[in-house]
């Protein structure tokens, strides 16, 4: 469950969609791209809930991946934050799972969940080669900084992202401080574009500042806070087609979106209706998941 941002009553949120950044156009280059590829899903595939609703009443836990694959095309693979993947494991997930889909793995918490982390800078490229043994099935991994992590360490920031040496890959930042002077995230985006690095947004009812609209890439990474079926949800995800149209009209060439929940087995109604809403607007044909029973205590999606 991601308790960043999370609020105990969404309904007092002011979630107004901010203006899109002047400058994400011109990261675009402002043509149609002729494709851009979309690729939406979980941060999990290991819910118990998703027995029976998208997985067989039957499943067992060795065959969640391969379940999972045959209902999302990605994979917000946040158990790498948590876990060194070898080699064995990271090829058996991508035999389990059709082709096309995406793993986008977070860096490992002893790289990025420390006081400074330029001297993590050897373990991130590490990690970075080891992620690309998901070969074709590699999408964008990130690294997450920590709500504690401030703008104060930019210098260190951008030595340890000199170090690694290495784009596509996106940046989420947290603390409030890199929001709150435009200088300091002028710079950091100036940085990421230059670098073909993708500043991460996340779409949180407790901290708006971290949902910036700031393009540095010709990718979008999203990671998207539900609440458990709110109104809310639906009119934010709405609000996000029409912007996701915009920049897929003006050049967007991939996207990554993630639906996150309290309650995860609300994930693939959420899901859902993202898709096939998106799949309206844009014409796109993004796989749909399909749940196999109803559950009537979740509410009615349409």
């Amino acid at each position: 469950m991601m308790e960043f941002g999370r609020v105990s009553d969404a309904s007092v949120i002011d979630f107004t969609f901010p203006e899109d950044h002047p400058g994400s156009i011109k990261v675009l280059g402002g043509v149609k791209a002729s494709h851009c590829s979309v690729y939406v899903g979980c941060p999990i595939w290991a819910d118990p809930g998703f027995v029976g609703t998208i997985y067989p009443s039957k499943a067992k836990s060795k065959d969640f991946p391969k379940y999972y694959g045959q209902q999302f095309n990605s994979i917000e693979l946040n158990i790498s934050h948590y876990k060194i993947l070898e080699q064995d494991q990271i090829q058996h997930w991508s035999d389990l799972t059709p082709g096309g889909f995406k793993f986008c793995p977070k860096a490992h918490k002893d790289i990025s969940h420390t006081p400074l982390i330029r001297q993590n800078a050897g373990d991130m490229k590490t990690f970075l080669e080891t992620q690309k043994h998901f070969k074709q099935k590699l999408g964008l991994p990130f690294l997450q900084l920590p709500p504690n992590y401030d703008s104060s360490k930019i210098n260190d920031l951008l030595d340890f992202m000199d170090e690694v040496a290495t784009s596509h890959y996106a940046v989420e930042l947290r603390h409030e401080s890199w929001f709150k002077n435009s200088e300091v995230l002028n710079r950091i985006c100036n940085y990421f574009y230059k670098n073909h690095v993708t500043f991460l947004m996340t779409d949180t009812a407790g901290r708006r500042d971290v949902f910036h609209q700031r393009l540095t890439s010709k990718k979008a990474f999203i990671r998207f806070v539900a609440n458990d079926l709110e109104s809310s949800d639906y009119i934010r995800m709405n609000e996000w087609i029409i912007r996701l149209k915009h920049w897929i009209d003006n050049g967007l060439e991939e996207l990554y979106f993630f639906i996150h929940t309290p309650n995860h087995v609300l994930m693939p109604d959420i899901a859902i209706y993202f898709i096939t809403e998106f799949n309206k607007q844009t014409g796109l044909k993004i796989k749909l998941p399909k749940l196999i029973t109803y559950q009537t205590d979740h509410g009615k999606l349409f």
